[in-house]
């Protein structure tokens, strides 16, 4: 007895010595953290393959090191902290010998990289086909998730085996973008789909014409929103069971919405994006019986379709008597991989469509929106471009459009030839357009060249809503121009803002203080000031060349005046330091208190001074005093406001 207990005593004691030499998590994580550092303080080629595959990488596995730390696994997630930590060193071990990361053959692979918005690391997978070879162009399917309440770097939404499977079968790449958890794949969501289909297109041989677009319940509105909001991208869109219609899906009352709320539910809204399916080729498959996303849903696409016969190629299949969840089922991939492999993108077609409420959205195929008439309303083209002259118009080139300024016509990738000059037909008449840089410049009524310096014109990249502020690179500053009460209630301001942004797209932004922001901070970003003119030293430098005043509560908007201890102010504007960035104001009283954390800016529009006593029925927003758009001169206009 005696014997065994010393035997089991000198086992205790080799156990403790073994684990005193595996270093813990906290020694783990800081060994990750001190070569990253190395790594970022070394001289590293920041564009080379080798950086741009392992640098993210390794800073995604130190997040979800952290998060695994932090307590954040669940029962779905096998990962550990080593494991992460491991992975982390073996891709700066990759970064220093000069060799990139790739994805298996085969095997559906985590990848990373590195947002241009918040600067945060975040992933996607990619899966290659088991015959992929580099020198041969592949297909790409890109594949969007649906709505997980949990969903999170640790627990992914990613397609299953037989998914994958099925794309390998027709040789295909599938790519599963992130998406930011749940953002419907609008915003932020969307920049980050668009941005994985850039690393993916630039990292592997990706065949141009044969990039599909497939997406379930919330990832199949985000394929509707994105196909309409990007005309030509994409050879083919295969939706399962989404929501195109928020006005009928959330039962809200159009009529009982102010206009600026119209226009924030319709700019992404596939309903009304529907004449840009033109030229665009649909594979909709829905369940008969679905409670969650009823089945008119996807009928009304189609039903709209059918109303212009020549609008889009499109296909729909109702499963009879099936839920929601058809795509837990093999049938609906496979028929609609099936189906799309017979499609390739159509780069030049004669006649192309489009609807945009956006600048930030005004390209189809080979035509572009350069300005629109008035802002709030939405602007529409229709395009017959053909090689040679008609017969009954004289014009090579046949507009119809709405609420269009100028527009223009991309000659190179249009079915155009090339020719010194064109007939062009439009509503402002027929005239002789001679390319300027390879475009057709179409101007509609007479031209009128701003000559105010600032604010600049709206234009894509800097036409608002609040919301686009996000999609570029930001930083939140946080003012510190106020006494000792002012600058706390600031911080607590910034560090809520801080902590419900990474809640909803996974990463804390950077954070910095008004008087730490740099020229070259003002040059390259958009800053979101917290505060007002007395309590944030940035606001005070530009204050008096912005269209409103502000206050402590007290907010003036043209000739109304609006103060109160429950009021906020947001706001988003060209910044006068750099007007080809914004500055995106939050004042007073906290926006979106009571505002689900995936729909905190959806019905921001470029400004609005609101309560925080009263609460509409639309996601909860706080009520406005007053809100709208400026005009596309950044002006007030009393036309766009809204009391």
């Amino acid at each position: 007895m005696r014997r065994m207990f010393a035997h089991s005593r000198h086992l205790v004691i080799a156990l403790l010595i073994a684990l005193s030499s595996v270093p813990s998590r906290g020694q783990e994580l800081d060994d990750l953290r001190a070569r990253l550092a190395q790594i970022e303080a070394g001289d590293y080629a920041q564009d080379s393959a080798a950086y741009v595959t392992n640098y993210p990488f390794a800073r995604l596995q130190l997040r979800k090191a952290q998060a695994l730390n932090a307590g954040g696994g669940s029962y779905f997630v096998s990962a550990t902290v080593s494991e992460c930590v491991a992975l982390g060193l073996e891709a700066l071990d990759r970064l220093q010998r000069g060799k990139l990361m790739r994805a298996e053959p085969g095997v559906l692979t985590e990848l990373a990289y590195i947002t241009r918005n918040d600067h945060t690391a975040q992933p996607y997978h990619l899966y290659l086909p088991p015959d992929y070879e580099p020198q041969r162009a592949t297909p790409l399917i890109v594949f969007l998730h649906g709505w997980v309440p949990t969903t999170n770097i640790l627990d992914p939404w990613v397609p299953p085996d037989n998914v994958l499977q099925i794309a390998g079968k027709y040789g295909c790449m599938l790519l599963t973008p992130y998406g930011r958890r749940n953002t419907d794949f609008q915003g932020v969501g969307e920049v980050d789909v668009l941005r994985a289909i850039e690393e993916v297109r630039k990292l592997y041989s990706v065949n141009e014409r044969r990039i599909y677009l497939n997406g379930v319940s919330m990832g199949a509105m985000g394929a509707w929103t994105i196909a309409l909001r990007h005309p030509g991208v994409f050879a083919a869109v295969t939706p399962i069971a989404g929501q195109t219609d928020m006005y009928r899906w959330w039962r809200w009352d159009k009529q009982q919405m102010p206009p600026f709320k119209q226009w924030m539910v319709e700019w992404d809204n596939p309903w009304h994006l529907a004449k840009s399916m033109r030229s665009q080729r649909f594979y909709v498959q829905h369940g008969e019986y679905d409670s969650l996303i009823p089945a008119e849903q996807s009928r009304l696409m189609v039903e709209k379709a059918k109303e212009n016969p020549d609008l889009a190629a499109i296909t729909y299949v109702e499963y009879p008597g099936a839920s929601h969840f058809i795509y837990f089922e093999t049938e609906p991939f496979e028929k609609a991989f099936a189906w799309q492999m017979q499609h390739t993108l159509q780069e030049r077609p004669m006649l192309v469509s489009h609807t945009t409420y956006s600048l930030e959205y005004g390209t189809a195929f080979w035509a572009t929106i350069e300005q629109f008439e008035e802002w709030r309303k939405p602007a529409s083209f229709s395009i017959l471009a053909t090689p040679w002259v008609q017969k009954l118009s004289l014009a090579e080139v046949e507009i119809e459009c709405e609420n269009v300024a100028r527009l223009s016509i991309d000659v190179a990738n249009s079915p155009l030839r090339a020719k010194d000059s064109y007939i062009v037909s439009s509503p402002s008449g027929r005239k002789t357009i001679r390319p300027h840089d390879g475009k057709l410049i179409v101007e509609f009524g007479e031209k009128q060249d701003s000559v105010q310096s600032f604010p600049p014109a709206k234009r894509k990249g800097l036409c608002g809503p609040c919301e686009e502020v996000f999609d570029t690179s930001f930083i939140v500053v946080q003012g510190t121009a106020g006494g000792p009460a002012a600058d706390a209630e600031l911080e607590a301001k910034v560090q809520r803002f801080s902590e419900e942004w990474d809640a909803f797209a996974d990463g804390y932004p950077r954070m910095k203080l008004d008087t730490e922001i740099t020229e070259e901070d003002i040059a390259e970003s958009n800053l979101v000031l917290f505060g007002r003119p007395q309590t944030n030293h940035l606001l005070a430098r530009i204050y008096f060349r912005l269209p409103v005043r502000i206050g402590d509560h007290r907010y003036k908007i043209g000739d109304n005046e609006y103060a109160g201890d429950d009021l906020g102010l947001a706001m988003c504007y060209p910044n006068p330091l750099n007007p080809d960035r914004y500055v995106l104001i939050f004042s007073g009283e906290y926006w979106g208190e009571r505002c689900d954390v995936n729909h905190k800016f959806d019905m921001l529009p470029d400004f609005i001074v609101f309560t925080t006593s009263a609460f509409a029925p639309e996601g909860d927003t706080n009520e406005h005093l007053c809100a709208g758009f400026f005009d596309n001169n950044w002006q007030l206009s009393d036309e766009l406001t809204y009391h």
